[in-house]
C-alpha cells in the first residue's frame, strides 16, 4: 500500500516538472506562474505546493532534472561502446548532441528577462553547470577505472584522472563553442577523433 502511494507521488511529482518544463519553452520562466501549473496537470495548487514551496523551487528542480536527464543520455551513449576509446568519442559526440538539444529550452527560459534577471538567471545556471560537470566527472571516471581493470590503458593516479576528465571536458566546450560561433558543425566528427586519439596515446 506504502508502495503504491509512494509511486503515485513520484508520477505527480514528474508531471508537475514536465508541465513546468513545457509551459517554460513556450512561455519563459518570468511569466508561468503556479496556478499555469495546477492547470496544465489538471490538480490543485495545493498539491503542487506539497512538493514545492514556490515557483522558484519548481523551476529548480525542473533544472536538477534536466541534469540528470543528459548525464544519463551521456553516460548510456558511452556504455554502448566496448573500447575506452570509443567510450571518449561517444562522450564528445553525445555531449555536443545533447547540449545543442536543449538549447531551445534555456533560450525560452530567459524570455522576458530585463538585465537584472539574467544576472541572478546566470548564476543559476552556473551551478547547474557544476553539477553536470560532476555527473560527467563521474560517468568519465568509471569508464577509466573498468578500463585501468581490463588493462586497456596504463594504470592513473587520481591527479591524472582529474587532469584528463578536466582536459576533455574543457576541450569539448571550447570546440562547441567556436563551431558554434561559425555555425559550422561539418568537421565535428574529425575533431572528436583527433581529441579522442590524443587522449587515447596519453592514456596507453
Amino acid at each position: 500500500m506504502f508502495s503504491a502511494i509512494h509511486n503515485e507521488q513520484d508520477q505527480l511529482s514528474e508531471q508537475i516538472l514536465n508541465a513546468a518544463s513545457e509551459l517554460y519553452l513556450k512561455y519563459g520562466f518570468k511569466k508561468v506562474t503556479m496556478d499555469d501549473i495546477s492547470k496544465a496537470i489538471g490538480k490543485s495548487r495545493t498539491s503542487i505546493y506539497y512538493y514545492f514551496k514556490n515557483r522558484e523551487e519548481v523551476f529548480h528542480a525542473v533544472l536538477n532534472s534536466l541534469v540528470k536527464e543528459v548525464a544519463a543520455e551521456i553516460g548510456n551513449a558511452m556504455d554502448l561502446q566496448p573500447t575506452i576509446e570509443e567510450k571518449i568519442r561517444a562522450f564528445c559526440l553525445t555531449k555536443i548532441k545533447t547540449s545543442e538539444s536543449k538549447k531551445p529550452f534555456f533560450t525560452a527560459v530567459e524570455t522576458g528577462m530585463n538585465a537584472e534577471e539574467k544576472s541572478r538567471h546566470s548564476q543559476v545556471m552556473e551551478v547547474v553547470h557544476q553539477h553536470l560537470m560532476k555527473g560527467e566527472k563521474l560517468i568519465l571516471e568509471k569508464a577509466l577505472t573498468e578500463s585501468i581493470r581490463k588493462k586497456e590503458i596504463r594504470p592513473l593516479t587520481t591527479e591524472e584522472k582529474d587532469t584528463v576528465i578536466f582536459i576533455l571536458q574543457s576541450s569539448i566546450r571550447g570546440i562547441k563553442r567556436e563551431m558554434l560561433l561559425k555555425n559550422n558543425f561539418d568537421d565535428l566528427n574529425t575533431t572528436v577523433d583527433v581529441l579522442t586519439s590524443m587522449t587515447i596515446q596519453w592514456l596507453v
